[in-house]
């Protein structure tokens, strides 16, 4: 029993609340599962590639895989996998020159590249609930890592590779956005030859 010794109690309290920060910063963030980019509901293809894509826009779903409401924050994570079939060639994904913009685009220029940088200010990352200060400093520092680490990066298909990862895009916040159009460009390894997949979602 406790009872009223104020530092026992105390040191129970510390003790414990250092037992929950343990095991929160010992759970890892959960994978996206990958499929083969041909069994995403949104796929395009130009042989030999095919690139399919999940827009993860479920706040529940982005809680779970980033522990953070991004879309709060004015961003969709779009989950992108991207699949080369040659057995000869490579290709080269470049994220900086993927665009994107409202599927009319007669609104607005598309936009180049992922957004992600712009995603990690600590101030926009929202958290609820009633944490203890520095707790709420290293979850934020957790978040940001994780948002970098699954991010789509430029990277050299080779023949019968894939690549995988996440695209940031800018959403209005609080509002119905439009339908976004993707459009990613690959370039054949050796060549000047480049494919263009577009998506609508």
């Amino acid at each position: 029993m406790l009872g009223n010794d104020p530092i026992r109690i105390a040191c129970t309290i510390i003790a414990l609340l250092s037992t929950i920060a343990a095991a929160n910063a010992a759970t890892p963030f959960p994978v996206y599962p990958v499929r083969p980019a041909h069994d995403y509901a949104i796929s395009a293809e130009a042989a030999p590639l095919t690139v399919g894509v999940a827009p993860v826009e479920d706040p529940l779903e982005q809680k779970n895989y980033f522990r953070a409401d991004l879309a709060h924050m004015g961003f969709v994570p779009v989950f992108v996998v991207i699949q080369n079939a040659s057995s000869a060639d490579s290709y080269m994904f470049d994220k900086m020159k993927v665009t994107f913009g409202p599927a009319d685009s007669s609104v607005a220029t598309p936009k180049t590249g992922s957004k992600g940088g712009e995603a990690l200010a600590l101030s926009a990352i929202p958290f609820v609930g009633l944490f203890p200060a520095l707790k709420v400093v290293r979850n934020a520092t957790e978040v940001q890592q994780n948002v970098l680490l699954q991010e789509l990066q430029s990277t050299t298909l080779s023949p019968g590779a894939s690549a995988h990862g996440f695209l940031y895009i800018p959403v209005p916040k609080n509002a119905t956005r439009q339908k976004i159009h993707l459009h990613i460009p690959i370039g054949k390894s050796g060549s000047a030859e480049s494919l263009a997949l577009d998506l609508v979602f």
